[in-house]
C-alpha cells in the first residue's frame, strides 16, 4: 500500500515512504495562492472540516514541471477546452500525473477524453482524481471508454452556504461516507482490474482500514495536513 500526500499539501510535506502529489497546476499561471488561501480558506464548525474557493492558483505547468521530482506526482487541471492537450506537450512522457477532473472551484470545461492523452507513455501513475459527487456511468466511461486504470475517490465535496466565506469545496470527515460507496461500488462493478486511491477524513489508522477493506489499494491523506501531529502520529502507525 502507498500513501499519497494530496495536493497543495504535497508541495510542502514529502515524508519519506510517501509519494507527494505537487499542484494543481494549469496551462497558465492563475492568481496568487497565498491570497487566495487567506481570503478562502475556513474550518467550517458545522460540516467538521475546511472549506475554500481556492479557484487553482498556481503559477502554472513550466513552474510545475520544474518543482515535481521523478517520483512524484503531478496533478493538474484543464480551465479552457483543448488544455490537456497542450499540458500533454507540456510534461515529460515518463513524468507521473493526477488529472484533476473535478475541481468544485472551477466550471467544468471541455470533455474527459482529452485526459486519455496521459494514458500513453511509459507512467507508473496516471491517476484521475474525480468528484464525490460522481456517478456509477461516469466511472464507467472513465474506465472502459477512455482507459484509465488508476482512480482517485475524491475530491472535495461542492458546498454552498448563507455564509460566502464558507462555500466552495469541503474537505474532512463529511467526505468518508461519499468515498467508501465509491470504493465499493467501483471494486463490485470493475473488480481488480482498476488501482483505487482512497481520500478523505483519515484522522487515523482506523479509518484507513475501513478504505482498505473497503476494496482501496492506497491512501490519500489530506486536510489531516493541517495538524502536523497527527499527520505524524498516522504516517508512523501506517509504517507499523
Amino acid at each position: 500500500m502507498n500513501t499519497f500526500i494530496a495536493s497543495p499539501f504535497g508541495n510542502y510535506i514529502k515524508p519519506k515512504n510517501c509519494i507527494p502529489v505537487t499542484g494543481t497546476w494549469t496551462l497558465k499561471p492563475r492568481g496568487n495562492r497565498l491570497l487566495a488561501v487567506v481570503k478562502t480558506l475556513r474550518y467550517n464548525r458545522h460540516f467538521r472540516g475546511w472549506t475554500n474557493s481556492l479557484g487553482l492558483p498556481n503559477p502554472g505547468i513550466i513552474v510545475g514541471v520544474k518543482k515535481t521530482k521523478e517520483h512524484e506526482v503531478l496533478s493538474i487541471a484543464q480551465v479552457n477546452d483543448g488544455d490537456f492537450v497542450k499540458l500533454f506537450s507540456s510534461i515529460w512522457s515518463h513524468q507521473n500525473v493526477e488529472i484533476n477532473l473535478s475541481c468544485p472551484n472551477i466550471s467544468e470545461v471541455g470533455n474527459w477524453s482529452d485526459a486519455g492523452l496521459f494514458l500513453k507513455g511509459p507512467r507508473d501513475w496516471c491517476i484521475a482524481k474525480v468528484s464525490p459527487l460522481i456517478t456509477i456511468e461516469e466511472i464507467g466511461y472513465l474506465i472502459d471508454d477512455i482507459g484509465f486504470t488508476q482512480i482517485h475517490f475524491s475530491n472535495t465535496l461542492p458546498i454552498s452556504t448563507f455564509d460566502r466565506y464558507s462555500a466552495g469545496g469541503l474537505s474532512g470527515p463529511k467526505l468518508r461516507p461519499y468515498t467508501l460507496e465509491l470504493v465499493r461500488m467501483t471494486r463490485k462493478y470493475f473488480g481488480d482490474k482498476i488501482t483505487i486511491i482512497a481520500g478523505g477524513g483519515s484522522q487515523h489508522i482506523g479509518h484507513v482500514a475501513e478504505y482498505i477493506n473497503a476494496g482501496a489499494n492506497h491512501v490519500s491523506l489530506g486536510s489531516i495536513c493541517f495538524n502536523p501531529i497527527k499527520t505524524w502520529k498516522l504516517l508512523k502507525a501506517l509504517e507499523g
